[in-house]
């Protein structure tokens, strides 16, 4: 059983997945509560579920790109389960999972661009091909200005309809690629920023 977290984007939440069956789920889809709601929603799906942290096979986290302080937020606190209870940690770029949550709602779709927004009319994405049970990445992870990207989508045949992210998907992702991601050497993981912070002063003082 995989437990996920996802706090890259608005999306606050966390899931519970075995054998690509969603378990339990609780999402929260608001602004700057990451790091007050998150850890109660993981308690609140562990106790729903009857499931403890030990019986968890590891401990998934969207490491980005996304908000700069909700990587830090969901990468720290997956980074403290997963060192208290001796878990591997399964890091999955969070384009990898919006491109995932598509495919799982989209299964006629074969070509999806993943979008998310960067600020300053651009968008942090990667473009993928979808099989029936799997996503395939078909472009390095970059940020370019949204109207390019939405252009070159276009032309090329990319569905480009975005979705919000889901720890389901983060889950499901992680367990079909257990062996690929997994961690247990991972005090030095960062998030995937693509983009480095910088800090702007507020319009209004």
């Amino acid at each position: 059983m995989i437990l996920a977290i996802e706090t890259a984007t608005d999306v606050c939440g966390a899931a519970l997945v075995e054998n690509q069956q969603e378990i339990a789920s609780r999402v929260l889809a608001e602004k700057n509560i990451h790091s007050e709601k998150l850890l109660l929603l993981i308690d609140e799906i562990l106790r729903q579920s009857s499931v403890s942290l030990k019986m968890l096979k590891g401990i998934a986290v969207s490491i980005g790109p996304g908000s700069f302080t909700g990587l830090r937020i969901g990468v720290s606190t997956a980074k403290g389960l997963a060192y208290a209870v001796h878990l591997p940690l399964l890091p999955v770029p969070t384009l990898d999972a919006l491109a995932e949550e598509y495919r799982r709602k989209n299964i006629s779709i074969k070509k999806y661009c993943a979008m998310i927004d960067a600020k300053r009319d651009e968008v942090y994405f990667t473009k993928y091909s979808f099989t029936q049970a799997e996503i395939h990445r078909e472009s390095s992870y970059d940020i370019q200005p949204k109207k390019n990207v939405l252009h070159e989508a276009v032309q090329n045949g990319f569905e480009y309809e975005q979705t919000a992210c889901h720890p389901v998907s983060v889950a499901m992702l992680a367990e079909r690629k257990f062996e690929l991601l997994k961690l247990t050497d991972f005090e030095q993981l960062e998030p995937l920023y693509i983009r480095e912070f910088v800090a702007t002063m507020p319009k209004n003082r």
